[in-house]
């Protein structure tokens, strides 16, 4: 990944819950490393198999992760997805939508990573 390349999140709320200890921030970091990579296999799961419920589930559990880091350009796609699987949208707009969100995640992964070392 190009160092240059700006943050796609941040971590200010983390560093005022975390009274300055980096343990908990890193421990954070990873949790939402996991969560994200999670919810990147069940979004193209879920897509495969037409499965709102599944969609909108992800959605729900991933979006407070994505307010906590900031991950300003999720934030309004997350609660479309959301809103889109609970009406049972076209799967067309609701994929297009999960593609955008899921290449995001994946940088954003790559930029934590990077955090943690």
């Amino acid at each position: 990944m190009d160092q240059s390349q700006e943050k796609l999140y941040n971590l200010v709320n983390l560093e005022e819950i975390s009274g300055g200890s980096q343990e908990f921030i890193h421990e954070m970091i990873k949790l939402f490393i996991s969560q994200a990579e999670t919810t990147i296999t069940g979004f193209n799961q879920a897509i495969d198999q037409k499965d709102y419920a599944t969609i909108r589930n992800l959605a729900h559990q991933i979006k407070p992760s994505i307010d906590n880091i900031k991950v300003t350009t999720l934030m309004p796609i997350i609660r479309e997805i959301e809103r889109l699987a609970e009406s049972e949208s076209t799967l067309e707009i609701l994929d297009a939508k999960i593609g955008v969100v899921n290449r995001e995640l994946e940088i954003v992964i790559q930029q934590l990573q990077l955090e943690l070392n």
